[in-house]
């Protein structure tokens, strides 16, 4: 959530442009995420072990991001991501789920739809081509976990549904040609929970006036730990991969 490099070189060079910073800017990101999981569910279920686990494979997800900027200091950014990610897979498993002791064929699906809500400030460093933004995430989980025997059955489900606070912090580094790399990590531990959400991107400012049209790829890597007084049952589990999208802002 930049000004175009092009924008910076314009402020930079014209007296008229250097107050595009003190626009009120509205935008929005679309993107592709295919993420593979690993790890573990419910004390030793594996989610990615076909023989001896869920066999769980990997699954495109979107990501929709909404934001707006302002000029007051005072007063955070914010900014609203939704990332709808439903992965699926069968396995056999010889493991309890849930307190029902599989010993079969199973098909297995762990939705881990969410939604952040973030509030950010922007360091204001006297740097070309940086930006920093910090703040608070409230991540909303709304998903599930569900395990289905193939000969018993037996539907086990277990719903993912609740909401963590994280630090936020995002740095941005351009160039005089478009191109920027980005990182992005929202992080908390505590109580033998952990959750961290990493972003590690590169991206191209479109020369287009008026507007600020962008096109980034990138990896995105969700690790979660918790408890079965968070999540009804414990999880130790990662979601990684690729994603590649576009963004697109103006200001007024």
């Amino acid at each position: 959530m930049k000004k175009t490099a092009l924008a910076a070189f314009l402020v930079a060079m014209t007296p008229v442009a250097s107050h595009a910073d003190l626009l009120f800017t509205v935008g929005a990101k679309a993107s592709v995420w295919s993420a593979e999981p690993t790890g573990q569910l419910d004390e030793g279920v594996s989610v990615d072990d076909k023989n001896d686990g869920l066999g769980l494979k990997s699954e495109s997800g979107t990501q929709l991001t909404v934001f707006f900027e302002h000029p007051v200091p005072v007063i955070p950014n914010f900014r609203i991501r939704q990332t709808s990610l439903d992965i699926t897979g069968s396995g056999n498993l010889d493991k309890e789920f849930n307190g029902f002791a599989y010993s079969e064929d199973v098909s297995s699906e762990l939705d881990l739809s969410h939604t952040d809500f973030t509030a950010y400030w922007g360091a204001p460093l006297p740097v070309p081509y940086l930006d920093i933004n910090f703040g608070l995430t409230v991540r909303a989980f709304d998903g599930s976990a569900i395990v289905e025997g193939e000969t018993t059955g037996e539907r086990e489900e277990v719903e993912l549904d609740f909401a963590l606070p994280m630090g936020f912090l995002e740095a941005q580094v351009g160039t005089p040609f478009g191109l920027y790399a980005q990182a992005e990590i929202n992080y908390i531990a505590y109580d033998g929970n952990s959750l961290s959400d990493t972003m590690i991107g590169l991206g191209y400012d479109l020369p287009i006036p008026v507007v600020d049209v962008a096109l980034d790829l990138g990896h995105r890597s969700i690790s979660m730990k918790t408890n079965d007084d968070t999540t009804d049952i414990a999880t130790d589990f990662e979601v990684s991969g690729m994603y590649y999208g576009a963004s697109l802002a103006f200001g007024f």
